[in-house]
């Protein structure tokens, strides 16, 4: 009888997902999800030069509710915050409006140097592998900038004419108001140098 009972529910588990039409969780799921890593043109940015960080908005998913909240991280009165719900951990979580940079240099052999805020004493790498862009602990660096872990990105160009991209990043599990939640950041971009 157990078992009769396990084989309805799993079978009525996927009914009910192949059954369901695909929810839009968040305006950006339909927007191609390739950041732009060649030279410019006339359809993208090119990814290669430094960006300032002009925007940035974290969506969140309450697994037990179902709720789905979008954050503003910057208001007419605050300038700073953390990629990170509970704080920064690491300064490539920090970030200030118009003031944070992100520099992606051409890779070699797949892997590419980024630079946070102009400081080339704290180096960072960004790997790129076919579709998938991840920043890293750079190969040769002796310290542990994002305590061993990375941040894989994804993005799309939003205005060419004013070379604006929007990044997908940070995408991680936490707990809010006692909730279990899914979140991740879409940093607005603006380019300010070229290479």
């Amino acid at each position: 009888m157990k078992n009769l009972t396990r084989i309805l529910l799993v079978l009525s588990i996927a009914l009910s997902v192949v059954s369901c039409k695909k929810e839009i969780i968040y305006p950006t799921d339909e927007l191609p999800a390739v950041v732009p890593v060649g030279p410019d043109t006339t359809n993208t940015v090119s990814i290669w030069g430094e960006f300032v960080i002009t925007d940035a908005v974290m969506y969140v998913d309450n697994h037990e509710t179902g709720q789905k909240t979008k954050y503003q991280h910057f208001s007419p009165t605050k300038s700073t915050s953390s990629l990170r719900m509970d704080g920064s951990m690491f300064d490539i979580e920090n970030i200030e409006q118009n003031v944070t940079t992100y520099a992606f240099y051409r890779p070699l052999n797949g892997t590419g140097n980024f630079v946070l805020n102009g400081d080339t004493t704290k180096l960072y790498a960004v790997r790129y592998s076919g579709n998938n862009k991840t920043i890293i602990e750079h190969p040769t660096a002796f310290t542990q900038l994002m305590g061993g872990s990375s941040r894989p990105f994804s993005g799309w160009t939003t205005d060419l004419a004013n070379k604006v991209i929007v990044i997908h990043i940070q995408e991680m599990e936490g707990s809010m108001n006692g909730y279990n939640v899914h979140y991740f950041t879409e940093l607005t971009l603006k380019k300010v140098k070229s290479w």
